[in-house]
């Protein structure tokens, strides 16, 4: 089965308007607008207390291992020495990430050589 496409947030907004101020139901709704499934109406009401100005609240993800102070830290010993190992890389963040992950965040800033 197809995942179903995000509802935008003004035809978010139009459906909770219809089911708040005009009092229509679920089926009714759901009759206006066929593409939206009939328990994605529902959640869509149910959700729209939590929601601020329309807007869907953002997951929380996977925290990140080196957090900004860490990466400043970095960043301030490779332009202080260009030539830095990768062993005086991972102890200037206490080896708390691998290699591979400074390379990413390196490459990501835009730190080359």
């Amino acid at each position: 089965m197809t995942p179903t496409p995000k509802l935008t947030p003004a035809l978010r907004e139009r459906i909770c308007e219809l089911h708040d101020a005009a009092g229509w139901g679920y089926k009714r709704i759901h009759k206006r607008y066929p593409f939206v499934s009939l328990s994605g109406i529902r959640y869509t009401i149910k959700k729209e207390s939590e929601r601020t100005g329309g807007v869907t609240k953002a997951r929380s993800g996977r925290p990140k291992k080196l957090d900004e102070a860490d990466q400043e830290k970095l960043k301030r010993a490779i332009t202080k020495n260009p030539k830095i190992t990768r062993e005086e890389m991972l102890a200037e963040v206490s080896h708390k990430v691998k290699y591979e992950t400074i390379r990413r965040l390196l490459n990501a800033k835009d730190i080359k050589k």
